[in-house]
């Protein structure tokens, strides 16, 4: 079976009973980290929707209708869609489509080309663009040798910041095979953030533009991104949906300036939930919980750039609560895009919903990175100063009580509509006045326990060192309660105790990776205890994250997998997205993430291949990345490992956790490697770049 490989037999349905799906679309796709394409159709047409990462209407407030915007529609006419059949070819970037009167082949280049291939038959389709009229664009369109021009704009008093993009259609010609003809398209996408004469460049990319060098240059780009990692499981749907994930998530996180907000760049018109924004109490970061396990760090290059772009805003807001550093609003746009002001709003009339721990969760992927990579040269270019400001809020917020640290008013989960006369303090006073809120002392652990390492390998911040150091010594403990006759972990230690939904209560676990296997038996105990009081699997906010802290306390490897079949078979579209109600791309992470944990862990600083895996069930990886900066490849037959092979990327001491290994070869001279062993534990020195057999 090709595991890079789908195939949809039937017209996308957005809608059931008459209802919109949540805005997740159903139809083919296929993007190159920037541009993205969606299927659809109409009675008689088919209509390919184009949208970018990096085309927003910056409109301020909460209530105004900015956000990301829907760029056009290819439109191609009167086509037979009772026949309908797409082949995606993942590792390709390609889509073959049949219909009843029409062949289509399509890719969406790394350029930004938008290329299609019409296999003509009785009679050659009409094409054409569509602009959308709609949120108060001005729209023009023209023609210069032959070239389709359409600009779509927001400008004028109700915008902060002009934005524009420019379509631009060119027939490239009709070639000839088998006596049949062939008619090539051509679609450029440029924005004014691309270049000012975006109209220009657009004309000039198109003119330039080469169907069978860019078909190569789109193949050789996917080829290479499925090359860097791979897993081979019995089990090949879930094998399938892994792949497919990893390719939708690569094909909208590649514009380092405009990364990816709620739902992507599969964006089909003008008014998606939260205008498409970054939430950064767990949606913004969700999609990369699982791209550092699978050797994609590149993905995560534009991360940062709104987090940072938000610098200004986060220092004035921390000084709102008496603190230094910096804090976030539960969520902004690109460029610091105000969408969090209300003027009504409880706290400082901005949107915080309660909760102080947002910034600190936007710490979490870096200090995923940082753990995964120890690239310190990136680190200090692109985050050490945000996570070390981040930390300096967290020193003033913090009150030492009795030798402990305590985080005071900080809600678990988010307090809706605090804001308004009609808001009742007393309804909410549990959540306002909140004592160590868990997911916040998870963060704030991970925190401080990363700034600290990431400041003595970078030489900076001595002065810090002890404070840090007796933060995370002395941070409160995770507060726990009896329910259900067991011992389980609380949402606050004061305030609220629990609620049925969401993933708030185990976000400690992961991803802020506080408790693992390595955690202790009492914990452990306490940590499942927690895990089943309700069987999250299906959450619609919580998925993703309630799966792959499973994996990693260490829970029946087969309830897991039941659940990513549960998922499969309850939210996955035949495109491969996920509809939850959470947000359009963050339920990508949920298979990945999960299976990463399960065939590896590191996060403890031991190096366990296989923690969470039914040893009956035959598999296999290559080049996952663990916490060191190391690469690992491992085989499991017939219920034994009987491959076992870490390349060290930064010359890092190496410690296994792996039954049966005594030796360590250096692959390059087939020199043995001097180590010491600890029960199932080996630990050795690497030099960097080097790769180890352990036997």
């Amino acid at each position: 079976m090709n595991t890079y490989f789908n195939e949809i037999t039937s017209k996308p349905i957005n809608t059931v009973d008459g209802k919109i799906l949540y805005k997740i679309p159903a139809g083919a796709m296929c993007g190159n980290g920037d541009l993205g394409v969606v299927f659809d159709n109409d009675e008689t047409d088919l209509i390919v929707h184009i949208s970018k990462c990096d085309f927003w209407k910056f409109t301020s407030g909460t209530q105004g209708n900015g956000g990301i915007k829907a760029v056009g529609n290819l439109r191609i006419k009167n086509v037979d869609l009772k026949n309908y059949n797409i082949k995606q070819y993942f590792d390709k970037g390609l889509l073959e489509c049949t219909f009843g009167n029409m062949e289509m082949e399509f890719f969406v280049a790394p350029e930004n080309l938008i290329y299609f291939e019409i296999k003509v038959s009785d009679t050659c389709p009409e094409v054409g663009i569509e602009i959308p009229d709609t949120c108060g664009s001005s729209n023009s369109e023209s023609e210069e040798n032959a070239v389709k021009c359409f600009v779509r704009k927001f400008e004028g008093e109700d915008v902060t910041r002009e934005t524009a993009v420019a379509l631009c259609l060119r027939k490239l010609g009709t070639r000839t095979q088998d006596g049949s003809d062939f008619i090539r398209y051509c679609i450029s996408v440029v924005t004014n953030f691309d270049d000012e004469k975006y109209t220009e460049k657009g004309i000039e990319a198109v003119m330039n533009s080469d169907y069978d060098r860019d078909k190569s240059r789109t193949q050789e780009k996917w080829e290479k991104i499925f090359s860097a990692s791979r897993v081979t499981l019995e089990d090949k749907e879930i094998e399938a949906f892994y792949n497919s994930s990893l390719y939708h998530l690569a094909g909208c996180m590649g514009n380092r300036e405009f990364p990816p907000g709620l739902f992507g760049n599969f964006i089909t018109d003008d008014f998606f939930p939260w205008a498409g924004d970054y939430h950064m109490n767990y949606n913004y970061e969700a999609p990369y919980y699982c791209i550092f396990s699978a050797n994609h760090p590149e993905l995560f290059d534009g991360y940062m750039t709104p987090v940072n772009e938000m610098s200004d805003e986060a220092e004035r807001m921390a000084k709102l609560f008496g603190c230094r550093g910096y804090a976030f609003p539960v969520s902004f746009g690109p460029k610091a895009l105000d969408v969090y002001s209300q003027p009504d709003g409880k706290e400082h009339g901005i949107l915080f919903l309660g909760q102080k721990s947002h910034a600190a969760y936007a710490c979490v992927i870096p200090l995923m990175h940082w753990f995964s990579t120890y690239d310190s040269d990136y680190a200090k270019e692109n985050y050490y100063n945000f996570v070390f400001n981040t930390a300096l809020f967290w020193e003033d917020y913090l009150v030492k009580e009795k030798g402990r640290y305590v985080i005071r008013n900080d809600a678990a989960h988010e307090i809706p509509y605090y804001r308004g006369e009609k808001f009742r303090y007393w309804t909410h006073k549990g959540q306002i006045e909140a004592v160590n809120a868990i997911n916040s002392l998870g963060l704030v652990k991970l925190l401080f326990k990363g700034v600290y390492d990431m400041a003595k390998e970078l030489g900076l911040n001595s002065e810090k060192y002890s404070l840090w150091e007796d933060i995370n010594k002395n941070l409160s403990e995770f507060p726990t309660f009896i329910k259900h006759g067991k011992r389980c972990f609380r949402y606050s230690k004061r305030g609220i105790r629990w609620r049925n939904e969401n993933t708030v209560g185990l976000q400690h676990i992961y991803p802020a990776s506080q408790i693992g296997l390595d955690s202790g038996e009492k914990l452990l105990k306490i940590a499942k205890n927690t895990y089943f009081i309700n069987d999250r699997r299906l959450d619609d906010n919580g998925s993703n994250s309630y799966l792959p802290a499973g994996a990693r306390i260490g829970v029946d490897p087969e309830f897991l997998i039941e659940g990513i079949h549960q998922n499969i078979k309850e939210f996955a579209m035949p495109n491969r997205l996920f509809r939850h109600h959470g947000g359009g791309i963050e339920h990508l992470t949920t298979i990945p993430a999960t299976i990463n944990e399960m065939l590896l862990q590191s996060h403890e600083g031991v190096i366990r291949p296989f923690p969470c895996w039914n040893k009956e069930s035959d598999a296999s990886f290559e080049n996952l990345r663990a916490d060191g900066a190391f690469l690992v490849s491992a085989k499991l037959k017939k219920e034994r490992i009987s491959s076992l092979i870490i390349k060290s990327l930064k010359g890092r001491s190496c410690k296994v956790e792996c039954a049966g290994v005594t030796t360590v070869v250096r692959m390059s001279d087939l020199v043995k490697i001097p180590c010491t062993k600890d029960g199932n534990t080996v630990t050795f020195e690497t030099q960097a770049d080097e790769t180890y057999i352990l036997l």
